[in-house]
């Protein structure tokens, strides 16, 4: 028992061990998928800021004229209509949703700062500097709602923002990239720096793409990873289960089934039949227990060899299970034999021990034809409910008809209905 509680075990922590394994390749997997898209679309976005960044040429005069510039004024300059046209490249609209040139103010030109009559349009606490300016704007997406809003404010400080955190690194010498997520949805922004034609640090230039399928892309990914992971453990329990029962199949024959002869044996009998017998029990019927006995079976093991024995005892306990089925078929030892069933009536019984006895006197045994021939011994009792004491005083009461029926020549069978207030002694 402790050896199987510890395959058990073994069992379940390698199933355990699984799963863990499973979530945490599903977990990396999703890592992995995420920094490879992310990765791939921000190379693009960054390309695409060098790219647009390099085909930008402005004067440090036309920066300081810019920086002036009102919101409208701004939009209808030529150097924003140049960024325009560059951008509605078809090679970039395919991509690109908004370009900008995104320039940081030194104190002495911040203009603004967050109020609160102002504190609608920005996420920041009154007094926070607006020290962020959009030097250039084109948005190349469907922004009418946005234009509307700014339309309706006439506000020249919609051109402006707050320096945030993520600023120090937008605002290097270096390209890069980072995703944005917000209720209008994940864009990838790339961003370069912006020199003028002087060589002066002007700012930097900022391309946005729409990254609308990363979510399909990722649930269409991680969905057949997740099938995968799901159709592997279903499999893994499967088989787990599968050996589990034929471990348990096979400690249950080593326990209960007679090796030689494949029929239950003693100690099937000693734990299991009063079981089986009250799970399998029939209402009007009666419970009968018979002992099978070899007759002279030492006289075969002494004449013809043990092996010669060996095959009589498989051959005859075959003719019992072919007659009496074989759950009810135990090898009580030796050349004994049990029968515990439930039959209807005794008349059936008897019928069923003359067809026995028919198919024995009629059969060779043995590859030398040898003759059997068995005593049997019975008692029968009707009942609803088997009891360990039961089925003992009844398997005495069988001994007693055995003895007795081998006291009569042997070759024969006797019966007895069970009465408990008897003594079977021999």
């Amino acid at each position: 028992m402790k050896k199987e509680k510890g395959i058990i075990s073994i069992g379940v922590l390698l199933y355990v061990a699984f799963l863990g394994i499973a979530v945490l390749t599903f977990q990396k997997t999703n890592e992995t998928v995420e920094k490879g898209y992310l990765a791939s679309e921000g190379n693009a976005a960054q390309n695409f800021a060098v790219l647009t960044a390099a085909s930008i040429h402005l004067s440090n005069d036309e920066v300081t004229m810019l920086k002036g510039l009102s919101s409208a004024d701004l939009q209808a300059s030529a150097q924003n209509q140049a960024l325009k046209e560059l951008i509605s490249n078809p090679q970039f609209t395919s991509k690109v949703d908004y370009a900008y040139v995104m320039v940081q103010l030194p104190k002495e030109e911040v203009k603004y700062e967050v109020t609160e009559d102002n504190q609608k349009w920005f996420d920041a606490e009154v007094g926070t500097p607006l020290d962020i300016l959009w030097l250039l704007d084109v948005t190349l997406a469907d922004t009418q709602a946005n234009d509307n809003a700014q339309a309706e404010a006439k506000e020249d400080i919609l051109r402006y923002s707050y320096y945030i955190e993520e600023d120090k690194e937008i605002f290097k010498d270096a390209p890069l990239y980072i995703l944005h997520s917000s209720e209008w949805g994940d864009h990838i922004c790339g961003y370069a720096p912006l020199y003028s034609n002087e060589g002066d640090y002007i700012g930097v230039v900022g391309v946005e793409l729409e990254t609308k399928d990363y979510d399909t892309y990722r649930k269409s990914a991680m969905g057949a990873l997740a099938l995968l992971l799901v159709v592997a453990t279903l499999t893994l329990t499967l088989i787990f289960a599968f050996l589990y029962t034929k471990y348990r199949k096979i400690q249950y024959d080593k326990i209960y089934i007679d090796a030689l002869t494949g029929v239950y044996n003693r100690s099937y009998y000693n734990n299991r039949l009063v079981k089986y017998l009250n799970q399998t029990r029939k209402e009007g019927y009666c419970v009968a227990l018979l002992i099978a006995d070899i007759d002279w079976f030492k006289k075969i093991n002494d004449t013809f060899g043990h092996d010669a024995g060996d095959q009589a005892l498989i051959e005859i306990s075959n003719i019992l299970t072919e007659t009496f089925g074989k759950e009810n078929v135990i090898r009580f030892g030796g050349e004994e034999f049990v029968v515990g069933m439930w039959i209807k009536k005794e008349a059936e019984l008897k019928l069923r021990l003359s067809a026995l006895y028919k198919r024995i006197s009629s059969t060779k045994f043995c590859h030398q034809q040898i003759d059997l021939s068995i005593s049997i011994g019975g008692s029968y009792l009707y009942c609803h409910e088997v009891s360990g004491w039961v089925l003992s005083s009844m398997l005495k009461a069988a001994d007693y008809k055995l003895y007795e029926a081998k006291e009569r020549g042997r070759r024969q069978f006797l019966l007895t209905e069970f009465d408990a207030e008897k003594q079977y002694e021999k």
